[in-house]
């Protein structure tokens, strides 16, 4: 085989690796992101709690960059803290070792390439089942047949450095070179081919194939090093783009590895004599049960100081910052799939709608507030409010419409163009929130007040649009998709019945002349708008359930 061919037969082995790793991941990303989601919420209460959530994680998503990505982008917009941040991304580490250990323990003992094609039999089997999860699960198999068999044609194609000149005779000479210049080359070696790669997972595996091949395990361990910085890249890269949290946890990632990579770095001939006589003397267990004791011992050795670490970027590097929430794409080749960016946009929406809630109780304030300098205020904060809603709206758009150059399912896009709708609804609100702000300042400067029964009734409608907000966002935190469209139904028939009352009200007082042609055409305008209120709220609700 000609050298030309054969590279490309290497590159095309780890590029079959690397493809599988990303249909599997994302095969566990469509089947079981709201799931994922909560595992986290839940799982992250303490430190220690947060580094089993980042393992599990990594071990469910395949990759720890995916995970350190997904990280980011909730830490980005606000729905996960520093300290849980950094214990996940300390737990990824650990989790990114699972997927050695299957692979490389799992071929040890039976050839793993026999398992990929029965493998991808029952998959396809599966995809012309009209369960949509039974399909997606199957990605997951096709991708993890997809991995199985690139590390079998790595494996194949990868020439024995032994029977090559030049590499034997660099074997002889240099091959228990251990010196500080040699071991920090292979480490820039690991850091270069792993920043390529984006998968520190898919080097070490490469560097086994070296290890089996003749390559010096202390080599190959210096090169396991790099990868372990290498392998930061893509939460560097993908931070770019985030506000300061995500960046703070994108450097903490670089700096936990490089500083665990220094602390190595000099005991690493003791650590392989080490695993060599207590774990095996096989080359490729020994790489992958030294890639394991990095990740572990560097793990228990921030676990005390996790919280501290954070408290101490939060305090310095944070808190003086402005863009503490910022709904930004945090994308990346191999990276979080469209479903999961839409729960990033579900919990955004969520937000969004708390503001509209805001903006509703101070609306109820001015009904009855009598003191003008207080109405001012509550005028101007329903005005800064509102103009932030606009602002995120314009931010959570932007958002959605950049999700659109993802592959995703017809479920996913309908998803989609039910938070833009949602969004739609929320900003008909706070417009319309304007308009009653302003009106209550224009009826209070013309004098133009209002009968008891008449204030009554309409904080009765306020009521109810404070319920309908509330429903709205329990709705919306509904991941499980349990939307009460009954009791939102309930309080929109309840919202209209009370303006009808309303406006009879007004007839009986405008005929009994107990109000002002004036005041009269203020309170229509208010009853009118605060129904309108209703309706958006109602089909925001509406929307959820479609």
């Amino acid at each position: 085989m000609s050298t030309f061919l054969l590279i490309f037969n290497v590159l095309g082995s780890v590029s079959l690796f690397l493809y599988g790793m990303k249909v599997m991941s994302e095969g566990v990303q469509r089947s079981a992101g709201g799931q994922l989601q909560k595992f986290l919420n839940r799982m992250t209460q303490n430190q220690y709690s947060g580094v089993l959530a980042g393992t599990v994680f990594t071990g469910a998503l395949q990759s720890s960059s995916i995970v350190s990505v997904l990280t980011l982008s909730f830490v980005n917009a606000g729905l996960l803290n520093l300290r849980r941040a950094f214990s996940i991304i300390v737990g990824a580490n650990v989790g990114t070792v699972i997927k050695l250990w299957f692979i490389i323990g799992l071929g040890t003992v039976w050839h793993i390439e026999s398992l990929a094609l029965p493998m991808i039999a029952v998959a396809v089997t599966i995809l012309f089942f009209r369960n949509q999860r039974a399909k997606e699960w199957s990605d997951f198999f096709i991708g993890l047949a997809l991995i199985f068999i690139g590390f079998y044609f790595l494996n194949q194609f990868f020439p024995d450095l032994t029977e090559h000149e030049f590499f034997y005779k660099y074997i002889q000479e240099h091959g228990g070179n251990t010196s500080f210049g040699s071991s920090l080359i292979f480490v820039l070696i690991g850091i270069f081919v792993t920043f390529l790669f984006h998968s520190s997972s898919a080097f070490t595996l490469l560097a086994a194939v070296l290890v089996s091949k003749g390559m010096n395990i202390e080599q190959a361990a210096m090169m396991v090093l790099g990868a372990n910085i290498g392998t930061t890249s893509a939460a560097l890269i993908a931070s770019t783009v985030g506000n300061r949290a995500s960046k703070i946890t994108a450097w903490f990632h670089f700096f936990f590895n490089l500083a665990g990579v220094v602390l190595i770095f000099f005991f690493v001939p003791f650590i392989i004599d080490f695993l060599r006589e207590f774990v095996s003397t096989d080359g490729e267990i020994l790489l992958v049960s030294f890639h394991t004791f990095f990740n572990v011992v560097s793990a228990f050795l921030i676990l005390p100081f996790i919280n501290s670490v954070a408290d101490w970027a939060e305090n310095k590097y944070w808190k003086s910052s402005r863009d503490k929430s910022s709904l930004k794409l945090i994308a990346r080749p191999f990276g979080p799939t469209a479903k999961m960016y839409v729960y990033e946009a579900n919990r955004e929406i969520v937000k969004f709608a708390g503001i509209t809630r805001q903006i509703i109780s101070n609306l109820g304030r001015m009904i009855s507030e009598s003191d003008e300098e207080k109405l001012k205020e509550l005028r101007k904060r329903i005005f800064t409010l509102e103009k932030e809603s606009d602002e995120l709206e314009k931010s959570i758009l932007n958002y959605l419409n950049s999700i659109y150059n993802f592959e995703m399912s017809g479920e996913v896009a309908l998803n989609i163009h039910r938070l833009i709708e949602i969004c739609h609804h929320l900003e008909n609100v706070g417009d319309l929130a304007i308009k009653i702000a302003s009106i209550h300042q224009e009826r209070r400067k013309s004098n133009s007040f209002i009968t008891p029964k008449l204030r009554e009734l309409l904080l009765e409608l306020q009521d109810s649009l404070s319920m309908a907000t509330t429903t709205l966002v329990q709705n919306l935190n509904e991941t499980d998709g349990n939307v009460d469209l009954l009791e939102a139904k309930q309080i929109e028939k309840s919202i209209d019945k009370k303006f009808e009352k309303a406006e009879e009200a007004l007839l009986k007082a405008i005929e009994s002349e107990k109000l002002s042609a004036r005041s009269a055409l203020f309170y229509t305008e208010l009853i009118q708008n605060y129904e309108l209120i209703g309706d958006h709220l109602y089909q925001a609700n509406r929307a959820l359930g479609k």
